[in-house]
Parts: C-alpha cells; sequence; structure tokens
C-alpha cells in the first residue's frame, strides 16, 4: 500500500508540473508552485526528485520516449504485413497521435529547447532518425516488390511525408492556421492518395 501511494504521489508531482511548465514555463514554475498545487509541503518534491526541477523534466522527456518507442515499434511491425494505402495511413495517423498525445509537455520542449542537455537531445534526434531510417527501408522494400516506382528517392518520400503531417501538429501545438482541417482523418487519406498517386509507377 506504502509502495502504491508512493508511485501516486511521484505521478501526480510529474503531471502538476509537467501542467505547470506547459503553462507557466519552466522558469516561471517555483518547486514551490508545484508543491501548493498538490497541497503539500515543500519538500515533498525533492524527496521523490532530489534534483528538483530540472530531475522532473528529464523523467517527464524519458518516460514520454519511452511509451513513444514502444507505440511505434509496434506500428512498423504491423504496417509490414498491410497494403501500401493502408500502411502509410495507420504509420501517419500514429505519428500525428504520438505527437499530440501529450500537448503540454510538446509544448514544453518547443519552449524549452535551450534546457535540454546533450543526452537528452541526441535521444530525442537520434529517436526521429531511427524511426526515418526505418520507414525508408519500408518504402525501398516496397519498391524492390513493384509498388511504387523504381526511380522513387525514399529519403526525400520520407521526409516529406513525414512534414505534412508535423505541419498539422505544429498548428495544434501552437495555435497557428498553418494548417486548418475540420476532419483530420480526411486529410490524411487526402495525404495518402496524393502521395501514392506520385510514387507508383506511370
Amino acid at each position: 500500500m506504502r509502495s502504491e501511494q508512493a508511485a501516486a504521489t511521484r505521478e501526480k508531482l510529474l503531471e502538476t508540473a509537467k501542467s505547470l511548465f506547459a503553462e507557466k514555463g519552466y522558469h516561471g514554475t517555483p518547486v514551490r508552485a508545484i508543491n501548493r498545487s498538490l497541497k503539500m509541503g515543500d519538500g515533498i518534491l525533492y524527496h521523490y526528485f532530489p534534483g528538483g526541477k530540472r530531475e522532473i523534466l528529464s523523467v517527464l522527456i524519458q518516460e514520454s520516449f519511452e511509451r513513444r518507442k514502444e507505440v511505434i515499434g509496434h506500428t512498423n511491425r504491423t504496417i509490414e504485413q498491410l497494403d501500401l494505402r493502408e500502411a502509410l495511413l495507420i504509420f501517419i495517423s500514429k505519428l500525428f497521435d504520438l505527437f499530440i498525445a501529450d500537448l503540454d509537455l510538446v509544448k514544453i520542449l518547443f519552449r524549452e529547447s535551450d534546457l535540454l542537455e546533450w543526452e537528452e537531445s541526441r535521444l530525442l534526434s537520434s529517436w526521429m532518425e531511427e524511426q526515418i531510417s526505418i520507414f525508408i527501408a519500408f518504402l525501398n522494400r516496397r519498391r524492390d516488390n513493384g509498388e511504387i516506382k523504381a526511380n522513387l528517392d525514399t529519403t526525400i518520400a520520407t521526409r516529406q511525408l513525414i512534414a505534412m503531417v508535423m505541419q498539422l501538429g505544429i498548428s495544434r501545438i501552437t495555435g497557428l492556421s498553418v494548417i486548418n482541417v475540420p476532419d483530420v482523418d480526411e486529410y490524411f487519406e487526402n495525404i495518402v492518395d496524393f502521395t501514392i498517386d506520385l510514387w507508383k509507377n506511370p
């Protein structure tokens, strides 16, 4: 029971800090504000996170990264067995969902990118590059099977597809009308149909 209560308190501290970091900024959120939001004593945060706010930020990034890595790994295995259109729809839908699933954390990463330590930046960058490489390899196999044209530059094709998805994600995060679509699923279907038409053999 005590370990469950400790785990619940730790999670509350993480979620409260994340919400305050997203709303007021990392520097605008003193440790006392996190504790007071939970009606806890000023020393409770340091009991769970001796490194204070900086440790909380690191834990938020690390745990979010691990969850996303697991989900996208499952997605990559799933799409291998599907036809190209369905595979692309699942890939970009899951990518978008993962991007906006935790808007508070993404807002923090956008706003506080200068706070990221080298290891955290390297971790996030290597994960993104790994996913791009996996999808490029997926397209290469589909190209070898004759599903898409032989002269397709799969690296550019992958980055172009991901960019179209990220534009919508950035619109949601920033509130800017870079892309304003009422029906996300329809938008993704249009992207996939347009993309496949560009990729297929003439």
